[in-house]
């Protein structure tokens, strides 16, 4: 790959992370591009030297309104509307991607967005027509969601657009006891989990973090106050901790030999550690589980996992399954 073409790519990407408000700085943007080098097979990895040379390039030779930001440790853009103007250089497998991208989000999105998405997916394929899209009949690839959750678009657009914004918005929100209450919420992050749309952020109203539903969400409107991203708030919107849920350390799940080979494939956790056993089957470890998670996957495994620890979902577990066999038991 020339060198000016891999400089183009690091380029892009850098501007990409400063119009994303990541703060890299010439450390970490580095690691990032080392990553993509093992994760994506391609070489564009370089010395943090280099990334300070290429700040300096877009600013001078491009004009980037970049500067740094000693409370973030990185760098930012002053301007937003900024726009960064390099040669078209899309290969075939990265509008290939696009579009795969964009068919995956139709299953995703709500309207408008997966007609925007897709607009734009045509706007690229009018001067880019990759080889792989002669070979391969997109529609062919399906996406059947886990769920089937509708979201209102009338309630996802406005929440959107304050997300984008920065903006607080009040909603008109009803909870799991069909009881609705009106609150100022600040959405700083947008969360599709297990094929349902979410959004944590801070709530007014209860004056705590808070995980609400779109789903629930009966009206939002804009309230035209800003608020500054946290980001305690959005690094806890992962899979361990995007809910205030009762968690359990140090679990240990027996699993037969059925269950250790689908573990590879359909994770019970993405850090869990399998330890094969010498007379068949495994100990799956994970540090860290939702308690109602655990149980309802252990009794979803129909007696193909045992859990070891910790002891206490044991009895949790004993006490749920006579439960559903006295509810199921035939009338004599």
């Amino acid at each position: 790959m020339p060198t000016s073409k891999k400089q183009l790519i690091r380029f892009v990407r850098l501007v990409a992370s400063l119009k994303e408000n990541r703060y890299p700085n010439c450390s970490s943007f580095a690691a990032a591009l080392r990553a993509a080098d093992v994760n994506e097979n391609i070489n564009i990895a370089c010395t943090p030297k280099t990334v300070a040379r290429d700040i300096q390039v877009l600013k001078n030779d491009f004009g980037a309104p970049i500067k740094f930001s000693a409370s973030k440790n990185g760098y930012y853009l002053t301007k937003r509307s900024w726009n960064f103007s390099c040669p078209q250089f899309f290969e075939d497998t990265a509008v290939f991607s696009a579009v795969l991208g964009a068919r995956v989000a139709e299953h995703i999105f709500p309207e408008p967005l997966k007609q925007d998405m897709r607009a734009a997916v045509d706007y690229l394929l009018t001067n880019n027509n990759p080889d792989a899209l002669d070979q391969t009949l997109v529609e062919s690839l399906v996406v059947i969601p886990s769920n089937r959750i509708k979201v209102d678009p009338n309630v996802f657009m406005p929440l959107f657009q304050a997300w984008q914004n920065h903006e607080v918005c009040r909603i008109e929100y009803e909870d799991s006891r069909a009881q609705t209450t009106s609150r100022d919420f600040e959405p700083h992050t947008l969360v599709f989990y297990d094929g349902a749309w979410y959004t944590k952020g801070y709530c007014h109203l209860r004056k705590q973090m808070r995980t609400l539903t779109i789903a629930r969400m009966k009206s939002v409107e804009p309230t035209g106050k800003k608020f500054l991203p946290d980001q305690k708030i959005i690094k806890t919107a992962s899979e361990d901790e995007v809910f205030d849920y009762d968690m359990v350390e140090n679990v240990v799940v027996h699993c037969d030999d059925y269950l250790t080979k689908l573990l590879s494939v359909r994770q019970l956790h993405p850090k869990q550690k399998i330890e094969l056993l010498p007379n068949g089957g495994s100990n799956v470890s994970v540090a860290k589980l939702p308690r109602h998670r655990l149980i309802t996957w252990v009794m979803n495994q129909c007696g193909r996992a045992r859990v070891l620890l910790p002891t206490s979902i044991q009895d949790d577990i004993y006490c749920f399954a006579n439960q559903l066999a006295k509810e199921h038991r035939s009338k004599e």
